[in-house]
């Protein structure tokens, strides 16, 4: 007797209802999809630049962190968009402490610090300081004075990055 094997036995060649199986196609689906996404989206622009002012251009390789957002425009200084003081002001008076500035970094860091206390997220002091190209050195350094003296001594100045 010949021994018949087993993939002849089991190889149906009629016609049958074919159906297509999703489950694994979702599967493979999901798999590229966060593949993609890990890939593309592993660095974002955290910081937008202001429309009232042009940021200088720079060699400087660090990414941008996320902290408060200090702008230094032609016409205001801002915390987080909000208008704090005018730089006509600021100009005109001595010493380098900038006091409505100050007060509002004061009133961030106390809210930080109360974050830090309730939900335990840590305060760091950093802040981005965006100044306009045409920014006096003078006005740059009253803003720094200041950040520094509120609580905020890790300062990061925002540029565009120079094309390689």
């Amino acid at each position: 007797m010949a021994f018949i094997p087993s993939r002849i036995k089991k190889h149906d060649t009629s016609p049958k209802r074919v159906s297509l199986n999703l489950t694994s196609m979702m599967d493979m689906f999901t798999i590229i999809l966060v593949f993609l996404l890990k890939t593309y989206s592993t660095e974002g622009q955290l910081i937008h630049p202001s429309e009232n002012l042009t940021l200088p251009i720079s060699s400087v390789k660090n990414p941008a962190e996320i902290a408060l957002d200090v702008v230094v425009s032609k016409e205001w200084i801002m915390v987080n968009n909000e208008p704090v003081v005018l730089i006509s002001e600021v100009e005109e008076q001595p010493g380098l402490i900038i006091e409505p500035l100050s007060r509002m970094l004061q009133r961030y860091a106390t809210e930080a610090r109360r974050m830090e206390e309730m939900y335990g997220v840590k305060f760091s002091g950093k802040v981005t300081i965006q100044g306009d190209k045409a920014l006096a050195f003078r006005m740059l350094i009253k803003v720094m004075a200041t950040c520094g003296r509120s609580e905020y001594p890790n300062m990061r100045l925002v540029v565009y990055q120079k094309e390689a």
